[in-house]
């Protein structure tokens, strides 16, 4: 009995398999714990309608289409809920772990591949972003192929690497624009790796990357109207230095803040890289400098671009899209662990990262979103004399509507600026107060707490009502959770 507990033990195939049931159990942890919340809730609504209509709504959208493809096939065959909404981001983490362990042998070996899944499971972002409706695992995942496809590619030459390099490149631009920009950047490193190499395979991979071109022709005309409208209204804030580490530093924290976990594994985690860097430039390290140096260059190069981007053009830059790149990060800490000797070290700092990628991640799969059903309960209960409710923002406007259908309560919006109050077609609409209030009706307006995107409209609404009662509602699923707050009003008519 003790020889077969030692052979599954020296078995990487098993033990790989051991982590896969973990992880998989790990990532469906409260998986329902918060409420829908807006991103989400506009994720389901593009899931809605007839194909060409699914198609039409990409004009208001900022992304590409594969995701909201993808999600829609899948919930036609298992449902549409909160659960099956995030359990295809759940379904995008798995898959990088099984593209992980898989592919990466032929880059880190068997133990090495080992190494990289374990490393995966610390990542906190990658969790957290497990748990939302939204393409994010995803681009991970499309990414996470174009670098070790390039990396591939660039080794070995083979036909079959290049067409696979091609399929996730395509997967990539598909998924997100920040994969996309990855995917060029990643790209573009082979191809001047092959040229300067002079390298024979450098013209295919050419060809390969014009075929990439070719094949997003189909949507340029959408992507030529999305970024007009990026040009006209986004909500990502200006460059800044404090912007630019927190994209640093967000892949290894709690989402909203940070604790002493979280501050001790982003030291110990870019300690490593550091470490790892300086020993690249030894001669013994030869065999991983190129895919070091590969896996750096994808997230600085694509946090590069959106910067430039961003200080020339309209501001793009924002924490939450570095979850696309975010598994170059810990490519440098696996390749040290391949190569370190002392084994005593291993069994120390493994455990340790994976510890407290592990408790800051369960933080985050206790965070709640906002108390978005609780509201709707508590304003019927508490004042059943409202069937009107009034957003300043699509932060609640989209998730009240979703937990208030047959409520018995309207939702309504003022026309901003900067929404995508569009897609909810339960909302209603209009450019100002009187075209849906009578003088003397009594009404709820719900802002978002303290937030202060459109706070013109909640000023307008103000000043042509009495103000009766406010009050708030604090999120109970969480320890100083989020608060809505709640103006009752009475309309008194245009000034």
């Amino acid at each position: 009995m003790k020889n077969i507990i030692n052979k599954l033990i020296r078995n990487n195939l098993f033990l790989f398999l051991l982590i896969f049931v973990i992880a998989t159990f790990f990532y469906l942890f409260k998986i329902g714990f918060s409420d829908l919340w807006s991103d989400e809730v506009y994720t389901k609504s593009m899931l809605n309608g007839s194909f060409p209509d699914f198609f039409s709504k990409f004009k208001n959208d900022l992304h590409p289409p594969l995701y909201y493809i993808g999600l829609r096939l899948f919930t036609a065959l298992f449902g549409l809920n909160a659960t099956t909404l995030r359990l295809f981001s759940v379904l995008g983490v798995l898959s990088t772990i099984l593209l992980g362990y898989f592919a990466g042998q032929r880059i880190f070996g068997k133990q090495g591949a080992l190494y990289f899944c374990l490393m995966l499971i610390s990542l906190p972002m990658l969790a957290a972003y497990s748990h939302q409706a939204r393409m994010y695992t995803w681009a991970a995942f499309s990414v996470t192929g174009v670098f070790i496809y390039s990396y591939l590619f660039m080794s070995t030459g083979k036909n079959r690497d290049l067409v696979l390099l091609l399929i996730f490149t395509v997967l990539a631009i598909y998924t997100h624009y920040y994969s996309m920009a990855a995917a060029f950047v990643s790209n573009m490193f082979v191809l001047v790796y092959l040229l300067c190499t002079r390298n024979k395979k450098w013209l295919p991979h050419f060809f390969s990357m014009l075929i990439a071109i070719i094949l997003f022709l189909p949507w340029l005309y959408i992507f030529i109207i999305q970024i007009k409208k990026v040009q006209h209204a986004f909500w990502a804030p200006e460059v800044s230095l404090s912007a630019i580490i927190s994209c640093f530093t967000i892949p290894f924290t709690e989402q909203f803040w940070t604790s002493n976990y979280s501050i001790t594994l982003t030291i110990l985690i870019y300690s490593l890289i550091a470490f790892t860097i300086f020993i690249s430039f030894t001669k013994s390290f030869s065999e991983y400098r190129l895919v070091l140096w590969l896996s750096l260059f994808i997230f600085l190069g694509t946090i590069s671009v959106v910067t430039i981007i961003s200080l020339f053009s309209q501001p793009i830059l924002s924490t939450r899209y570095v979850m696309s790149i975010v598994v170059m990060l810990i490519i440098p800490p696996a390749i040290l662990f391949i190569r370190m000797k002392m084994k005593w070290l291993k069994i120390i700092l493994i455990p340790a990262i994976l510890f407290l990628g592990v408790r800051i991640s369960i933080s985050n799969f206790y965070f709640s979103y906002g108390p978005y059903k609780q509201t709707v309960e508590y304003i019927i209960n508490t004042y059943p004399e409202i069937s009107k409710i009034l957003h300043i923002t699509e932060v609640t406007a989209g998730p009240i509507a979703e937990y208030s259908s047959n409520t018995g309560l309207s939702n309504y919006f003022l026309k901003a600026e900067m929404s995508n109050v569009d897609a909810f077609t339960e909302i209603h609409q209009y450019s100002k107060p009187a075209e849906f209030l009578q003088s003397g009706e009594v009404f709820c307006t719900v802002r978002f707490h303290n937030l202060e995107l459109n706070i013109e409209n909640l000023n307008r609404v103000l000043s042509e009502s009495v103000l009766l009662k406010t009050d708030t509602v604090s999120d109970n699923k969480f320890k100083n959770g989020i608060i809505i707050q709640l103006y009752l009003l009475k309309y008194k008519g245009e000034n």
